[in-house]
């Protein structure tokens, strides 16, 4: 009960403090105006500019001064440009906020030139980053793989605050010549900016070169054949790099010495043909499908071929991995 009592009394003794402030408040505006004096430029780290950003108030007190300070004049500049505040916008927004301008006297240049602090992208941090994320992902052996050339547009500028990164590559990305990733960029754990980071990967590998003359229909053989390192960026993908691939098969066409062996210069044998029944195989992530089918055509490894499938009757495409066997992909 003393408490409610206590309460009750303080309550007129508020309202008279909140009167008197008020009463302060324009009786202050009254007597002077209050003087806001414009600063020539101003560099700021925020989205938003406020009035005190811009100016600074005199001629009253703090109390009166403090709520016209926090108005909000304009939206910041991007990081690292400028834009200019007129003198007749600010007098806009101040009356848009409630504030009668025509009590204000305003001293100073009729424009405010205002810049944002920016943060840049430092190379040694995201070049090194790249190059990591790379050889975490290539399913190359990692001394055979050098990293080349990895440039980005280190010309962003970014809000200043904790800058963090994340780094994924394209999808089905092959990590063989010249490579593109996608660079997120975070302020305080905001994502600000995508963009992209290209990179030259040499991968030397054993490559097949041919070290004989070999006619056309000829059939390859051992002693036709050798091992040689190679960059595998600067060859196609159906560059031969296994000599066991090439050996009893004949070429399609005349091969001379010193020709890197491509699988187009040799005719596989085909390992499935039309009628054949063969075992159809699904991979699906841990779990392995099989079926069986009627071929509808002759295939060598490596080749798609039209099979039927003998349970449902439906026609499907799929790839011949062996005698007698394809596999659908997913």
């Amino acid at each position: 009960m003393k408490n409610q009592l206590t309460s009750r009394k303080s309550r007129p003794a508020l309202l008279l403090s909140i009167f008197g402030i008020l009463f302060f408040a324009v009786t202050a505006l009254a007597s002077s105006p209050i003087q806001l004096t414009l600063k020539e430029a101003v560099v700021i780290d925020q989205d938003v500019v406020r009035l005190a950003d811009v100016a600074s108030l005199s001629g009253v007190p703090k109390a009166v001064s403090a709520p016209i300070e926090t108005v909000r004049v304009a939206t910041s500049p991007l990081p690292g440009q400028t834009r200019f505040l007129s003198l007749d916008y600010i007098r806009i927004r101040l009356k848009q906020a409630g504030f009668q301008t025509d009590a204000m006297k305003f001293v100073g240049p009729q424009d405010v030139q205002i810049s944002r602090k920016a943060a840049a992208l430092s190379q040694d941090t995201i070049i090194p980053a790249v190059e990591k994320a790379i050889r975490r992902q290539m399913p190359w052996q990692r001394e055979a793989v050098t990293i080349r050339n990895i440039r980005f547009n280190d010309d962003i500028k970014l809000p200043t605050g904790t800058l963090t990164h994340r780094i994924t590559p394209n999808r089905n990305e092959d990590y063989l010549g010249r490579t593109t990733l996608a660079l997120h960029l975070f302020v305080d754990g905001e994502l600000i900016k995508k963009t992209w980071v290209n990179a030259d990967i040499c991968v030397m590998a054993d490559v097949v070169n041919v070290v004989r003359p070999l006619g056309k229909h000829q059939r390859i053989t051992r002693q036709d054949l050798a091992l040689m390192r190679a960059d595998l960026s600067d060859l196609p993908s159906n560059t031969v790099r296994n000599i066991e691939d090439a050996l009893g098969n004949r070429t399609t066409q005349m091969i001379y010495p010193g020709t890197i062996l491509k699988t187009g210069m040799y005719a596989l044998p085909a390992l499935v043909k039309r009628g054949d029944i063969v075992k159809i195989v699904a991979n699906a992530g841990p779990m392995t499908i099989t079926a069986t089918g009627k071929v509808k055509q002759k295939g060598a490894r490596g080749e798609m071929v039209h099979v039927i499938n003998t349970d449902s009757n439906r026609v499907i495409t799929a790839r011949v991995i062996g005698p007698g066997a394809v596999e659908v992909e997913f």
